[in-house]
């Protein structure tokens, strides 16, 4: 017989070690592809879910809305499309096409059968701490707010996190990017304080309610908005003609 392998050599112990490290990287990894595609799809599904919310399309978000009811909500009500710089659309592709860098952008077109009801596209920037993500849609007309939401940040809770808060986005409901007065672009900015303090009259519509303590991130969101509707206004340019 075999000599008996020392278990308390330097050898076996390494040996083991290696060994027990190999099968837990191994499991590791497979527990990791397995929650990154978990991850990817609930990912995938709550941007759908706030651009549902953005086109206010409320009675699909209900908290025990299931990820079914979502999907088929938006795959009934949403038509995705894709423009050029130019705001010409791109026949043939889709926003899950659109490559990094590429100078193509996604519209989300809230239909109810031939009709369209909102123009929705994404809106991203940085705010104090983070790079703010959310959606803002507009009315058939192209130049009142109809919603806006915000699905990722990292902005300070009880301060620029008040983003997220139903109070806040609200304020934006109904609200004008378009001075038809001037006929040009007015984008929709965050004032600091209230509206009420600071514009009257047919002014207040271009403004909403600051967030105390939150300048940053409110100067974040402003500057967001108005970059992203320039982005997209020669497509709304062609909506309003």
């Amino acid at each position: 017989m075999g000599k008996d392998f020392n278990k308390e050599s330097s050898s076996y112990i390494f040996t083991f070690a290696m060994i027990i490290c190999v099968v837990c990287s191994f499991s590791l990894a497979l527990v990791s592809q397995g929650l990154k595609a978990k991850k990817e799809t609930n990912i995938a599904l709550d941007i759908k879910k706030n651009i549902l919310k953005a086109v206010n399309l409320e009675e699909h978000l209900a908290l025990k809305a299931s990820a079914t009811e979502i999907e088929a909500a938006y795959e009934n009500k949403i038509e995705e499309l894709v423009i050029d710089p130019s705001g010409n659309i791109v026949e043939g592709k889709s926003p899950k096409d659109i490559v990094e860098g590429e100078s193509l952008y996604p519209v989300y077109v809230y239909k109810e059968g031939s009709q369209k009801k909102a123009y929705c596209f994404p809106i991203v920037g940085k705010g104090l701490w983070s790079t703010l993500y959310g959606y803002l849609a507009l009315e058939p007309d192209a130049m009142t707010v109809r919603g806006i939401t915000y699905y990722d940040h990292g902005e300070t809770p009880g301060l620029g996190a008040e983003i997220e808060k139903d109070w806040f986005q609200n304020n934006f409901k109904g609200k004008k990017i378009w001075d038809l007065k001037e006929n040009k672009l007015h984008p929709v900015a965050v004032v600091k304080g209230k509206v009420a303090d600071k514009y009257s009259g047919e002014n207040a519509q271009f403004y909403v309610d600051g967030i105390s303590g939150a300048t940053m991130t409110s100067k974040g969101v402003t500057e967001m908005i108005a970059r992203e509707l320039n982005k997209y206004e020669p497509f709304f340019q062609k909506i309003r003609k």
